[in-house]
Parts: structure tokens; C-alpha cells; sequence
């Protein structure tokens, strides 16, 4: 009787030496938290999370990691949740302020849903992304505009720094068009180039290059459209539609000579480098 009562507990304390601690909600995400601060609050849509973040695949490649960039914290917008759960957005909904955790989520619905972008090919049917998060603080809209006209402006040396980190982590090798520009082709369109005098319709991402989107037309439902040549889009966004055709996908990486330069527009700081997913809907 005893020796089969030592090797109960010898069993029961190697299934807890292997469990992985995780828990897996109703969606199947797995998480587990390291730090909990029951006494804090969550956060609601609209407010804004400033987050040391890294996130990887599963075999441990670092897709973006805070640390790389500044050793600044990450500061993004909380959306409301998914319908079906399991998504980084739900993820964030289950934090307080204060607290750690690690979430594994499915990577193409992160692509799809969480940045409205295409699934880069080293992603597979079926792939896990794991994010390392600490929240570290939850505060108002109104708040973050203010902190973002105060703070110290960005210089064109320390844009070059951060854009280089970004295209040697994305493993971006192209060589940038002589105004700086780096096209990258996601899709092949057909037939021509627009040209000067007419007509384009897209729909479009922009995000920092901290993964943090500042405007989209597909968000919003709305194709967006101008004309070539007229000063209604930024100089870099117009060369790169320039050599799409109709049906065409590209992703922009687009420096601040050729976007906003120093100035400051809405959301943008002087000198931010400007990403842009773009699919050009038609030509006319």
C-alpha cells in the first residue's frame, strides 16, 4: 500500500513537472500570467496601452520585440474585441495595468484580423504566434495626444537608426529607389501604370514601424481615391502606386523625406518613417 501511494505522488509530481501552466480559454488561446494586479483596472475600448511587447513564431524567431526600438514601450489604441475570441485584441482585454503574461495566438488570424495585412509566406495554415506582454500603463485619447506634443521630436539621424533596425529584423534586402522609397510587390497587378492626370482607387494600411496603425481604409469601408499627380497624397505613397497596375499589391516603406518630413500631422511625429500596405482596386 505504500509503495503504490509513493508512486501516486511521484506520478502526480511529474505531470506538474511537465504541464506547460497554461490555460486555454473557450476560443482555444493558451495563456498564463506572471504578474496579476486583481486591484487594477482593464482597460476599455479607446483607451491607450503603453506595452513592452515581443512577439515570435514558434521556433522562436523575433518578429518585433519593444527592446529593439529605443528600448521604448509600445503605445497602441484598445479596439474592441472579436466576435469569435482568440485574437491579441481579446488577449489585451483579459490585462490590468501592471500585469505580465504570455499569449499564443493563431498567426494568420493576427495577420488578417489584428493588421488587416496578407499572411507573409513563412506562415502556415494552422501557425502559433507566441507574445511576451507587460502592460505597463493604461491612459486616456486625450492624454497620449497631449505626451505626443510634448515629447522631444525625433531627429532625421535617429530615424535612419530605427529604420535600418526594422529592415535588417524584416529581413528587407531590396535596395531603396533614389528618393528612398522601398517598394516591396505582395501581388502582380495587369496592364499599365497609372500616370499623371488619372484616377486611382485603393485601399490602404498605414502603421508606424511599430506595428501601430494610424489610418485605414478598410477599417473605415471606404475605397479611397485621388488623382495622380495633383499633391493629394504624400510624395512616397504616389511613386509607389506609380509602379503598381490595376489589382496590384504592395507594401510602402515610406522614410519622412518623402512623407511628412519634420512637420507634424495628426497622429505622425516629425521624422517617422511611414508603412503603407496598399492594393490598387482600378485605373481610370
Amino acid at each position: 500500500m505504500k509503495n503504490i501511494f509513493y508512486l501516486l505522488v511521484f506520478l502526480v509530481l511529474l505531470g506538474s513537472c511537465n504541464s506547460d501552466n497554461y490555460i486555454t480559454d473557450a476560443s482555444g488561446m493558451k495563456y498564463k500570467f506572471f504578474t496579476k494586479n486583481e486591484q487594477n483596472r482593464k482597460p476599455v475600448v479607446g483607451d491607450i496601452l503603453v506595452l513592452r511587447m515581443k512577439y515570435t513564431t514558434e521556433n522562436d524567431s523575433v518578429l518585433f520585440d519593444t527592446k529593439e526600438y529605443n528600448g521604448q514601450s509600445f503605445r497602441m489604441i484598445m479596439k474592441t474585441t472579436s466576435k469569435n475570441g482568440g485574437t491579441i485584441d481579446d488577449a489585451f482585454a483579459m490585462m490590468r495595468e501592471g500585469d505580465s503574461a504570455q499569449f499564443i495566438v493563431d498567426a494568420e488570424r493576427f495577420f488578417l484580423e489584428t493588421k488587416n495585412s496578407e499572411v507573409p509566406e513563412f506562415i502556415k495554415k494552422g501557425n502559433k504566434l507566441i507574445f511576451n506582454i507587460k502592460l505597463v500603463e493604461i491612459f486616456s485619447y486625450d492624454k497620449y495626444i497631449e505626451e505626443k506634443k510634448a515629447a522631444d521630436v525625433m531627429t532625421a539621424e535617429q530615424e535612419q537608426k530605427i529604420l535600418k533596425l526594422y529592415l535588417e529584423n524584416a529581413n528587407i534586402t531590396i535596395e531603396p529607389t533614389s528618393t528612398g522609397l522601398y517598394y516591396i510587390e505582395e501581388k502582380a497587378g495587369k496592364g499599365s501604370s497609372p500616370k499623371s492626370g488619372q484616377k486611382v482607387k485603393i485601399h490602404y494600411t498605414g502603421s508606424f514601424i511599430s506595428g501601430e496603425i494610424f489610418d485605414s481604409s478598410l477599417k473605415r469601408g471606404e475605397v479611397f481615391e485621388f488623382v495622380i499627380g495633383t499633391n493629394q497624397v504624400i510624395p512616397g505613397m504616389e511613386e509607389g502606386i506609380c509602379k503598381m497596375k490595376k489589382g496590384g499589391k504592395a507594401t510602402l516603406i515610406i522614410p519622412s523625406n518623402i512623407a511628412y518630413g519634420d512637420q507634424e500631422f495628426k497622429m505622425i511625429q516629425p521624422f517617422s518613417t511611414l508603412i503603407f500596405e496598399i492594393e490598387l482596386i482600378n485605373i481610370e
